[in-house]
């Protein structure tokens, strides 16, 4: 690997980075048309590559639009959120059955055989399994279930040992005080966890282009992270950034930028040729 100034096409000294997983990519500026939050504007496809998402139109002209980290084997931190935030839609939903059901059972005076125990509940199971995958911000946010939801289970042997033991009526009367404080309490940090959850996903789309002044094709960033100018000499090239020839299986990196003066990590130049050469294959 040599340091080299070469290859201006793909090189403008400024950089454009992001992050996927713990990984620091970054593409030059040079490569870059435009910068948008055009995400919510593509017309989805299912019918061709994976990584393919669909349809955006630059001043009236298709664009084929790709995700970042699925060309680049990554996790999506996007949708590795929107997968939580289903799953927390789905567990609300079924915290609201499950308390219909513990209702239905003191009106009617019939069993209640839901499941009581918050651990054996598949939301408990869930996170049990998210305190070991989810990243820190998620973390920190599922952790604050753990006693409103323990607290939620067990308003159902509480309120059945009042309806046995002083009747229906006075278990449903606590049951409405109950709604009003630990079940509310529920409720609003399932609305609360995916409020913050939703800000956080903010994904960018990048119009990559290889004239200057049309679009090439389009790459859904999760987010990204800064505009960054670079010494010649803090760059080091890997390989060409144009001539794939000589690789059986070509790397869409051709560089990286090293800082020495902070504690960051390298970022890792994309070549946008190289990076429409795994798009064609």
């Amino acid at each position: 690997m040599t340091t080299v100034t070469a290859h201006k096409t793909e090189r403008s000294n400024r950089i454009l980075t992001f992050v996927l997983g713990h990984t620091r990519f970054a593409i030059d500026i040079s490569s870059i048309l435009s910068i948008t939050d055009d995400f919510g504007k593509i017309e989805l496809s299912s019918n061709h590559q994976h990584s393919f998402l669909g349809y955006l139109y630059y001043r009236n002209k298709p664009v084929s639009a790709y995700e970042c980290s699925t060309l680049l084997g990554r996790d999506s931190n996007r949708t590795n959120l929107e997968a939580t935030i289903s799953s927390l839609n789905q567990s609300e939903a079924a915290h609201v059955c499950w308390l219909n059901e513990l209702e239905q059972s003191i009106t009617n005076e019939t069993v209640f055989s839901t499941q009581r125990d918050p651990v054996v509940c598949e939301f408990g199971h869930w996170l049990e399994h998210k305190k070991h995958t989810a990243d820190n911000v998620t973390k920190a946010l599922l952790v604050r279930f753990e006693k409103p939801h323990t607290e939620f289970h067990n308003q159902a042997d509480v309120l059945l040992e009042v309806a046995s033991k002083d009747g229906k009526d006075a278990a449903l009367k606590q049951l409405a005080i109950a709604k009003r404080g630990c079940i509310s309490e529920l409720m609003r940090l399932f609305n609360y966890t995916k409020s913050q959850l939703n800000s956080a996903v903010h994904p960018v789309v990048l119009y990559i282009t290889r004239d200057g002044t049309t679009p090439w094709f389009a790459l859904v960033l999760d987010s990204m992270d800064d505009i960054v100018s670079y010494e010649d000499l803090q760059f080091t090239q890997m390989r060409d950034p144009d001539d794939l020839s000589q690789e059986a299986h070509p790397d869409p990196v051709y560089g990286y930028v090293h800082n020495s003066e902070t504690d960051e990590k390298d970022s890792l130049v994309l070549s946008a040729a190289r990076l429409a050469y795994l798009i064609e294959h």
